[in-house]
């Protein structure tokens, strides 16, 4: 019996006695789980939302020549590995808390320079709405802010309405499914897969994808105010895929109008262009925060 399992024997015992109440201990505030490297000035990178920290983990290797970079695992890639519950409430802003937390924890001071890919796009860019004295620069690629998107374009896009209602079925109490996976991936562009059998060469990547699908509902679920991008006056790079989904594209598109300062850039490939084109990536981003070094 575990200490935790024990006090709450303890606690069931007073109460059936009449002792009193019986007050459950709180859940403790959630961090990220935290991969440092190199030494520099902090690059805070968050991968996709099936992937998590590993997809940073390539080019991590190369950046931390220059920075001290920080890959933080999302509570949702980490819970879904060690198939342990989402925490009640779960949320983008839970992500982004967590985040904040994290970053104190580490005695992070400076101002950061973060970048994220696709559900990390998305807690980057809460967290940087949040805490904008705390970012140097802002580097995005193909966040699924579907916020920023016009209720009546929502209704009206097939694409964007297909996504919507697929991610809505993907909540933290249901285990995701093979289909799921295989039409969530067809949805960013990856279409007409066959899942795996156990065993197989990919089935130990397709299962870790398909079990960080829980509880992606919370993409969808979030919402924020799109003026509050105009007040964002640090410098954003988008990154769009050459060969992205159009809602997207368009995303990234509706992003670049509402940002002040905003870059872009194009890689090659579709959604999955930090992996699919690493050194692209990579090249990309030197450029643009060698740019604005000493902003």
């Amino acid at each position: 019996m575990t200490a935790r399992q024990a006090l709450g024997l303890v606690m069931s015992l007073f109460a059936c006695a009449g002792l009193g109440p019986v007050v459950r201990p709180q859940a403790a505030p959630a961090y990220l789980q935290a991969m440092l490297e190199g030494r520099g000035p902090p690059l805070v990178m968050l991968g996709g939302g099936t992937v998590g920290a590993a997809e940073f983990e390539p080019h991590a290797h190369v950046l931390a020549e220059d920075y001290r970079v920080i890959r933080l695992q999302t509570i949702n890639v980490e819970r879904s590995q060690t198939q342990e519950p989402l925490p009640g409430g779960y949320s983008i802003r839970t992500e982004s808390a967590a985040m904040s937390r994290t970053l104190d924890r580490l005695t992070i001071d400076s101002p950061i320079d973060l970048v994220g890919h696709s559900l990390g796009a998305l807690v980057a860019l809460d967290y940087a709405l949040d805490h904008p004295h705390r970012i140097h620069t802002l580097t995005l690629m193909e966040p699924p802010a579907f916020w920023v998107v016009p209720a009546a374009e929502l209704q009206q896009s097939t694409d964007m309405r297909t996504m919507i209602e697929l991610t809505r079925e993907l909540r933290p109490d249901r285990a995701p499914t093979d289909d799921q996976l295989t039409r969530f991936r067809c949805a960013l562009g990856t279409c007409g897969e066959t899942p795996p059998r156990p065993g197989e060469a990919r089935w130990d990547d397709w299962a870790r994808r398909r079990s960080a699908l829980r509880g992606l509902s919370a993409v969808v679920e979030h919402s924020d105010d799109p003026d509050r991008l105009k007040t964002f006056r640090r410098p954003v790079l988008l990154m769009t895929g050459a060969d992205t989904v159009s809602f997207h594209r368009r995303i990234n598109d509706l992003l670049a109008t509402h940002l002040p300062i905003v870059e872009r850039v194009e890689l090659p490939g579709g959604h999955s262009s930090p992996s699919s084109a690493p050194e692209a990536f990579v090249a990309a981003l030197r450029a643009f925060l060698e740019r604005h070094q000493f902003d």
